[in-house]
């Protein structure tokens, strides 16, 4: 008495193929997906409170609320439209400091030319600041001052604490 089966199909093989272009198809859509939200999230006056950023508000921008950092950002990208040329302008000034400190013979007048309009461009940002800062605090009620008043206690505090050097051994 034989049995007689049937051969059973042999198992398809795992097609590496079919894997790797599905990984590849998934990064791409991610890198398209960052690159895209980044070129379609950079444009407008959202750009340039994005750029004020770095304008910073000293001590004073731990201790302000977000709605507060927000609208001063806000306002700082309304009152210097032109942010973005004069970070290029600042990359420039940075490339042509470089090419002047590698400069034979050295000229220290051109490099003191260069600090100082960089100086310049500095205490400009920093007044602007310092003019919108004055504005956001003068608007605020009495409450509210007093709550940044304590915010900005408990940051100096905090600082200090960190800052504070510590006893050898510890």
């Amino acid at each position: 008495m034989t049995k007689n089966h049937a051969p059973t199909p042999p198992k398809p093989p795992f097609r590496w193929g079919r894997l790797v272009l599905f990984t590849s198809l998934a990064l791409n859509l991610a890198v398209a997906g960052v690159i895209g939200g980044a070129a379609l999230g950079g444009f407008g006056h959202k750009r340039a409170e994005f750029v004020a950023r770095d304008i910073g508000f000293g001590i004073f921008g731990e201790a302000l609320t977000k709605e507060d950092q927000i609208a001063l950002r806000r306002a700082y990208g309304q009152a210097k439209k032109n942010v973005l040329r004069d970070r290029q302008q600042m990359r420039d000034d940075f490339a042509a400091m470089l090419v002047a400190l590698r400069a034979e013979p050295f000229e220290v007048a051109a490099l003191q030319q260069m600090l100082d309009t960089g100086s310049a461009r500095i205490a400009e940002r920093q007044a602007l600041g310092q003019t919108l800062l004055l504005e956001r605090i003068d608007a605020m009620t009495a409450a509210e001052r007093a709550a940044l008043a304590d915010r900005l206690e408990d940051t100096v505090a905090r600082k200090s604490k960190r800052d504070r050097p510590r006893p050898a051994g510890d």
